[in-house]
């Protein structure tokens, strides 16, 4: 189950509220003390796997992918019953896995895998569906895993199911780096919230840590969850990442183990990469 809380103000609906996305394609959006959801926005075994649903940054918004490839923009609104989507496409025809808000305007990004390799892709939700589709990058053989935005350096990070990971500047609509961080598959990735480094999970259990300005490799954790899958529907290898603002990186394997690691402050992983 894909799942998002949103500690934001609450100032749409008022109390905490937690989005979940089911296999069976459903989305639900739950109140604290409530046994029962608030809104179904998305009814059970109509709609194909959900792989990710994500809150705006405003918590205005909120966007549900799935494994057709389609991605679906809800407003969260005052009335719980707003649950028809003000925006449905199909952004990859061999499904999405991630996708992320970029800042507050119609901006998105999607990661997935296209028929055409246009696995990272940029769409504007204002424009009519024919116009949606801002750029395309022909980037991840195979596929795009996961996604993330640095909003300060306008830079999305995309990882690929071969291991390889791409800087794109939103700004110039290009691709500013590309490289092999792992050699499986590159499950997850987060960000420090400076933006000064970013972690990739792999397939094989490795993780590592990588500047954002420049992506050398400031530390390396190998085989820091086991590769076998504990639970079988989970898949491989380091399955979720998080950084928080003390620079504690929690991660989640497929062995299923969560681990907390405080991580070297800035000052040091970047000295302690310059002496190597």
């Amino acid at each position: 189950m894909q799942s998002q809380n949103w500690f934001d103000f609450f100032r749409f609906i008022g109390t905490p509220v937690d989005l979940t996305g089911g296999q069976d394609g459903s989305v639900q959006l739950w109140e604290w003390g409530h046994q029962h959801p608030v809104a179904t926005p998305r009814p059970p075994g109509t709609y194909a796997k959900v792989t990710r649903v994500r809150f705006s940054q405003h918590g205005n918004k909120f966007g549900v992918a799935d494994s057709d490839g389609n991605l679906s923009l809800f407003q969260v609104g005052l009335s719980t019953n707003a649950t028809r989507p003000f925006f449905t496409l199909q952004c990859h025809n061999k499904g999405i896995s991630d996708f992320v808000f970029l800042g507050s305007c119609s901006l998105l990004a999607t990661a997935g895998h296209s028929s055409e390799s246009k696995n990272v892709c940029i769409w504007d939700s204002i424009l009519p569906h024919g116009k949606a589709l801002v750029v395309a990058f022909t980037c991840h053989d195979q596929g795009s895993s996961s996604l993330v935005f640095a909003p300060q350096h306008q830079v999305l990070i995309s990882a690929g199911k071969r291991g390889d990971v791409c800087l794109i500047d939103v700004r110039s609509k290009a691709i500013r780096h590309k490289f092999t961080a792992h050699e499986n598959a590159v499950k997850c990735i987060a960000i420090d919230p400076h933006e000064e480094y970013f972690a990739t999970g792999s397939a094989d259990g490795d993780i590592k840590i990588w500047g954002v300005s420049v992506p050398n490799v400031l530390l390396s954790l190998p085989t820091e969850h086991a590769r076998s899958s504990f639970f079988k529907n989970i898949g491989q290898g380091v399955t979720q990442l998080h950084i928080d603002s003390h620079a504690r990186l929690f991660s989640c394997g497929a062995d299923g183990s969560m681990k907390v690691r405080q991580l070297p402050d800035r000052e040091n992983l970047l000295v302690h990469h310059n002496h190597h």
